[in-house]
């Protein structure tokens, strides 16, 4: 079974549809510099802070795995309503370029916030 194939189902969507679900993808992906701030960490800090008062598990660990498996969904949401938009292989490099520097970036902007105590459970 091909994972990154595109179900024919969803060619059939309408693209107003495709058009939401890239539009949300694009939201939670790192592919614009402010939406991590504002839409990827909040979300993260949430789920994290939900999670770590059902299990016993790090916050910090909490909060990185939620903010990288938010950008992860988004980027996929991207490829498969959006894949004839990143056919091009020069948008593709350029697109995980971009993806691994502003991840890796917000990622240590998470763990100081965590070490001096201002990203804490709730």
């Amino acid at each position: 079974m091909d994972l990154m194939r595109i179900p024919k189902e969803y060619k059939r969507m309408p693209s107003i549809i495709r058009n939401a679900i890239f539009f949300i993808g694009w939201m939670l992906s790192p592919l614009t510099f402010w939406n991590d701030a504002f839409v990827n960490i909040p979300i993260a800090y949430l789920c994290a802070a939900l999670l770590a008062k059902v299990i016993k598990a790090d916050f910090l660990f909490l909060t990185l795995a939620f903010y990288w498996l938010s950008n992860v969904f988004g980027v996929l949401m991207m490829y498969f309503s959006g894949k004839s938009i990143m056919q091009d292989k020069r948008n593709r490099l350029n697109a995980l370029r971009t993806l691994l520097i502003t991840v890796a970036a917000y990622s240590i902007l998470i763990i100081i916030l965590n070490r001096i105590g201002i990203l804490k459970p709730i």
